[in-house]
């Protein structure tokens, strides 16, 4: 089978694409062929050697796909051509890839496998986030840095269904017009003015309720002073490079919750209620809710610039790879 693979830790061009041995299966697992993988931010990182996880070389990246089962173990219960989602460790960016049978979720024969791969890691992300860290209201204002990447797209269409309004944070003009089109009720170029000033003026002087911030640097600080009382700060990760550093006064004065949001860890630890968000998501897709449609799809060639798009922040909205 075809696959991308890491043979050295590097910048994604050092990525080869190399036809490899398809996976055997073991009892509790399944094969799926992939239609379509997700691409994310932490893909770039991994390969790099740069991720909270290192793995050795030689391996093949990529841990969110859409496809068909192919072949099944001895323990699992799921038909050979159900359509699935899955989420794998790692090997997504492949023709085939084995996994778990409890990180497969069945979906209809007509899903759209371009929204399967796109929902794993930034829709689940962004909705537990919200729904489970941030206790999100409806009514409740709702701060997107980084507004026009992977989990800022997921968070504005989300915010939509929760009922919340949006404020999103954006460097240019390209993005900003892509946070408005996918539903951004209003757009902040915080490369143009300063950001906490802006906020509270669109805010009336309260400022926001809750922030979710996959961005880092100097823009954690400016967004958690424009923060309401009782607000909740929601760190996702740091595509700016720089770690923040804040001065914990600012938490005690506005009675602001800085809460960590590490998604992949929460699915290992408690895997009903992952089980009960991927079951809404898929509703919200499947009731018209919620339109996953992503912006960029690469053909597995070209992965290698998808993931360097990433480092370089030219990134615009959802990536796939077509598989």
């Amino acid at each position: 089978m075809k696959a991308v693979v890491c043979t050295k830790l590097g910048d994604p061009n050092l990525l080869e694409i190399k036809e490899v041995d398809k996976p055997i299966i073991s009892k509790d697992e399944v094969l799926i062929k992939v239609e379509v993988a997700g691409v994310n931010f932490p893909d770039a990182l991994l390969v790099q050697g740069k991720y909270q996880i290192v793995i050795d070389p030689p391996f093949i990246p990529g841990n969110e796909v859409c496809g068909i089962v192919e072949e099944i173990g001895e323990n699992v219960d799921i038909p050979v051509g159900t359509k699935v989602i899955g989420i794998p460790p790692i090997g997504g960016f492949a023709e085939f890839v084995s996994l778990n049978k409890n990180l497969v979720i069945p979906v209809n024969e007509g899903f759209d496998p371009l929204a399967g791969a796109s929902l794993p890691i930034n829709y689940g992300t962004s909705y537990y986030a919200l729904k489970r860290r941030a206790n999100a209201q409806s009514g409740e204002s709702l701060l997107v840095l980084g507004a026009s990447g992977g989990i800022g797209t997921a968070a504005i269409q989300l915010a939509k269904v929760m009922g919340l309004k949006t404020i999103c944070a954006v460097g240019s003009e390209d993005k900003a017009k892509y946070a408005k089109n996918i539903g951004g009720d209003e757009i902040i170029r915080y490369d143009q003015v300063d950001l906490k000033e802006t906020v509270k003026e669109l805010t009336g002087g309260k400022g926001v309720d809750i922030v979710i911030d996959p961005v880092g640097g100097d823009a954690t600080e400016q967004a958690l002073r424009a923060t309401a009382f009782n607000g909740r700060l929601l760190v996702i990760g740091f595509a700016n490079g720089e770690i923040p550093k804040i001065s914990l006064n600012l938490t005690l004065v506005k009675g602001v919750s800085i809460v960590g949001v590490w998604w992949g860890r929460w699915t290992n630890t408690s895997p009903d209620e992952t089980a009960q968000d991927f079951k809404e998501l898929i509703s919200f897709v499947e009731n018209g809710k919620l339109d996953i449609i992503p912006k960029n799809i690469y053909k597995i060639d070209k992965t290698a610039v998808a993931l360097e798009n990433f480092l370089t922040r030219r990134n615009i909205g959802k990536t796939v790879i077509s598989v």
